[in-house]
């Protein structure tokens, strides 16, 4: 497999292969193209979250010979490498096979890493350990060429006990283990739950069977695999997850097909899994390894120490020995770090480390009386950090930084939090043990929505510029039968959300009664969350440019960049901005009209933003209000799509444009402005796919002067000098007045458009036969009009 994807590289390279094919090939395998073009990270995937010594100096030699020698732990107990060449991931590759190591699945429609608890076999919760579950499942599905050519990617986690520390409960596919007594013999089992997921549209899991015997593992997941492989939405990536597929069919209509690829599964032997257990070290040390020529010779009780001890380390269920968190910031740690933590883990019985969902490390067997030794070593390699129980153990996915379809920096966000709570470390000791996570954009990668306080990186229009913002959310919980999705509350600018989040705390510290966050944000904390974040809407104009700049950026944010293939995505992203800033700026006047100020300015905002948001959907771009107003009465009032009784609002709205707001018609019709903002949303609710509207009879396209016809049939589409988004939704829309079979050429410029379009186009079920560069450093791109 690795020298057919040396020589599909080798093909791409020498133009043989199509950009947007070879990424069907690369992503699967679990190589993803940076922010920075030409640079790529390499997903490997860590089973159970276990690796040894040898695998680790294998990982960390690879990252300093290949990428940028830092390697950083995921929320799925994967490790990644980073800034590394296209040209030496084969390379990478059969390296990693020399020590039982694979990136396969890490990336794509595929079978992701399957992850469990990383205490398993030490918590003194578990109904019993269930790694070896998850090892026997992984071997198992990871030689199934199905489980890479699925509809989408698809998520399972095995967890030992109701905790769920592993997440069954928002995943694809969840075991917890579970127990029952029948005539009076105890049996083990799983209780199962399917069509969980974090991203677009966050969904809890189902429970689907309360119990099945431990063989009934391989079964059930092969039944899973086979409905979602057969039924689900090939078509559109945004509907492909099984939640989708759980929501189109219904529940009982889900179970009773599940039911019946179950019984056609069983009846053709059903499938077997290789269990094998894991030896403890007790079975093969029955004492405590003698570090002590190891340990220092500092006091045992200084104030640091003491702190690592109490937040760092946790009792396992074998009396006297101990499971020890290494406090990784951004889930960061370097090469050389990593050899010196593999020495380590040498010295220590199990000969194993773990990684978890909060993207730390975990030493596991560690007798009481080698606490100090091992304290000292992490100390020694400046890794002692505490605060793994506290506010400070934020997760936090990469954002901006090198993620292409991110909004904001989340990186820099977390630094900027662990700035501020270094400042106010009393409150945050005193608060103790509280969950912040963190996303660059609402795809969840930071756990957001589970978070007690999530954050996800959005873009709002300020002043006709966009201004990098977070959502907050407030509740998110894992736990089986008490699992939720954090309450949206409101979003704020992301240079004010470190002093918004510790004045929060802070009243959470005066306020509410530690360790009852959830009791606190009903009773209270909502509300004051709430009105903070109204102290902080002061953003008016481009003077506050600080505002403009997102943490430990340097240029102006923007939204150009987001990677190739999301084009489709950012048009939406678009258009969802000028939407909640219209309907942001309606509460505004509301509030203002009640405390008998006077709202003319947010009316106004409110129609701009709604006007504008629609016309992306067209292919443009208004340059001025004044435009905007002119197109959208030309393409959504004349054409009926919105109440031709709006259109004196665009006539008000244009008497507004010359910098004298007419305030008393803004006012007086208010109620019909705010009706006319519903009346927006309620369109753009109701698109389709292919930014086609249900209302519609037929498409009123304005005729396009670039749009030609040509001898062979096909038509002719010159969009040389229009940006993206704009060319990729005019190629769309010229597309869906065409017959299927049909060809479209198009002209594009260089750089992002010829990078972008394509993609965008071929994950819309269009084909691409021909991309020729031409003399005049533009492209032509024929396009096949399929079904």
């Amino acid at each position: 497999d690795i020298e057919v994807y040396r020589s599909e590289i080798e093909s791409f390279l020498a133009g043989k292969i199509h950009p947007t094919q070879f990424k069907g090939k690369r992503v699967p395998r679990g190589i993803y193209e940076q922010r920075t073009n030409n640079t790529f990270m390499m997903r490997i995937r860590i089973p159970a979250g276990g690796i040894t010594p040898v695998q680790l100096e294998k990982v960390l030699e690879l990252s300093n010979k290949y990428g940028n020698g830092i390697l950083h732990i995921t929320t799925r107990q994967d490790i990644q490498l980073h800034w590394i060449k296209l040209e030496d991931t084969p390379d990478i590759m059969l390296e990693l096979i020399e020590v039982g190591l694979t990136s396969k699945g890490g990336g794509g429609n595929t079978l992701r890493n399957i992850t469990a608890c990383y205490d398993a076999g030490v918590c003194d919760k578990e109904i019993f350990d269930v790694a070896p579950y998850n090892i026997a499942l992984t071997e198992r599905l990871i030689k199934d060429p199905r489980s890479f050519n699925l509809p989408r990617k698809f998520k399972i986690a095995f967890s030992g006990c109701g905790s769920d520390c592993s997440f069954a409960t928002v995943n694809d596919l969840g075991f917890i283990a579970a127990e029952r007594t029948i005539n009076g013999k105890k049996e083990y089992g799983f209780r199962v739950y399917v069509a969980g997921g974090l991203g677009h549209k966050s969904r809890v899991a189902k429970l689907l069977e309360d119990f099945i015997p431990l063989d009934e593992v391989g079964n059930v997941s092969e039944a899973i695999m086979r409905l979602f492989d057969k039924h689900g939405n090939r078509k559109n990536k945004h509907k492909a997850r099984l939640r989708f597929l759980f929501e189109k069919l219904g529940g009982d209509e889900f179970i009773k097909r599940y039911r019946e690829y179950l019984k056609n599964v069983k009846k053709e032997g059903g499938v077997k899994l290789n269990i094998r257990e894991i030896k403890t070290p007790s079975e093969i040390s029955d004492s405590p390894v003698d570090l002590s020529d190891n340990r220092s010779d500092g006091p045992s009780e200084d104030e640091i120490y003491s702190r690592w001890l109490l937040q760092n380390v946790f009792p396992q269920k074998q009396e006297d020995f101990f499971y020890v968190k290494v406090f990784l910031e951004l889930g960061h740690i370097s090469a050389e770090q990593m050899k010196k933590v593999a020495g380590v883990v040498r010295n220590y019985r199990e000969g194993t480390i773990r990684a978890t969902h909060d993207q730390n490390l975990v030493f596991r067997w560690i007798h009481k009386s080698e606490l100090k030794a091992l304290y000292d070593e992490l100390k020694s390699i400046g890794i002692n950090r505490s605060g793994v129980k506290t506010a400070e153990n934020i997760t936090c996915c990469a954002g901006a930084s090198t993620c292409r379809p991110g909004i904001c920096l989340s990186r820099g966000m977390t630094n900027a939090l662990y700035d501020i709570f270094k400042k106010e470390s009393e409150i945050i000791q005193s608060i103790g043990n509280l969950e912040i996570k963190i996303s660059g954009c609402p795809n969840a990668c930071g756990q957001d929505p589970i978070g007690q306080i999530g954050l996800y990186g959005v873009a709002r229009r300020i002043g006709g510029r966009m201004v990098p913002h977070y959502m907050i959310t407030l509740g998110g919980k894992v736990e089986e039968g008490k699992t939720a999705l954090g309450e949206k509350v409101a979003m704020a600018p992301s240079k004010d959300m470190p002093a918004i989040i510790i004045k929060f705390l802070t009243d959470y510290k005066l306020n509410g009664q530690i360790g009852n966050f959830y009791e606190y944000i009903e009773d209270r904390g909502k509300k004051v969350l709430k009105g903070l974040l109204e102290k902080y809407e002061h953003i008016t104009s481009y003077e506050d440019k600080k505002y403009f700049t997102d943490w430990e950026a340097e240029e102006e944010f923007t939204l150009a960049g987001r990677g190739p293939g999301e084009c489709g995505a950012g048009v939406l992203d678009m258009m969802e901005v000028d939407l909640k800033e219209a309907k942001h700026a309606i509460n505004r006047a509301e509030e203002i009209l009640n405390n008998d100020g006077n709202p003319a300015d947010e009316i106004y905002r409110a129609i701009s933003n709604s006007c504008r948001a629609l016309l992306i959907a067209r292919g443009l771009e208004a340059s001025s209000d004044i435009e905007a107003f002119e197109y959208f009465d030309e393409l959504f009032i004349s054409t009926g799509l919105v109440k031709k009784k709006f259109r004196e609002i665009m006539k008000i709205a244009a008497e507004s444009n010359n910098g004298n707001l007419n305030e008393k018609a803004l006012i007086k019709n208010f109620a019909s402005i705010k009706e006319f903002t519903e009346a927006v949303n309620d369109l753009y609710d109701s698109m389709d796919d292919s930014l086609q509207f249900k209302s519609e009879k037929g498409r009123q396209e304005a005729e396009d002067a670039a749009v030609t016809e040509v001898k062979n049939g096909s038509r002719l589409l010159d969009l040389r000098g229009v940006k993206c988004p704009f060319n990729y939704v005019k190629a769309k829309l010229q597309l869906e007045t065409m017959e299927t079979g049909s060809l479209l050429q198009l002209f594009l410029d260089d750089g992002e458009p010829i990078i972008n379009v394509p993609t965008s186009l071929k994950n819309d079920g269009q084909e691409i036969l021909e991309m020729e560069k031409e003399e005049k450093g533009h492209y032509r791109l024929l396009v096949k009009k399929n079904g």
